[in-house]
């Protein structure tokens, strides 16, 4: 089975199981198959691989953010704006993975490999 079949036939199954298609296919995880990685939906990635694409998302978005409506005006050094702002994403990446794993547990889905 290609990969597309695999995916295809993955979010068939997150629907059923009632995931909404926001979750089931989120806009970072369709990027990143853009970019031609092949990634699966977060539901059936790995702890690491989600943690990793969350925290460099939330990450740079957050320090963007940041830094234009307060950090620059204040003075903030780059460096200290960098790591505020990986700490910030690693947070948030490690309790969206926690989530994603969880949730799949909830939900009972099957494992990558048996979709």
């Amino acid at each position: 089975m290609s990969f597309e079949q695999q995916l295809d036939r993955a979010h068939q199954v997150l629907t059923e199981k009632g995931f909404l298609p926001s979750s089931a296919n989120p806009l970072i995880y369709r990027v990143v198959r853009k970019l031609g990685l092949k990634v699966p939906p977060p539901q059936f990635c790995s702890f690491s691989i989600n943690t990793l694409l969350g925290t460099l998302w939330f990450g740079s978005l957050w320090g963007l953010i940041m830094w234009f409506m307060q950090w620059e005006s204040l003075g903030v050094s780059l460096s200290y704006a960098f790591n505020a702002s990986m700490v910030t994403g690693l947070f948030f990446g490690v309790m969206m993975s926690a989530w994603y794993k969880l949730s799949a547990k909830r939900k009972q889905l099957p494992s990558w490999g048996e979709i």
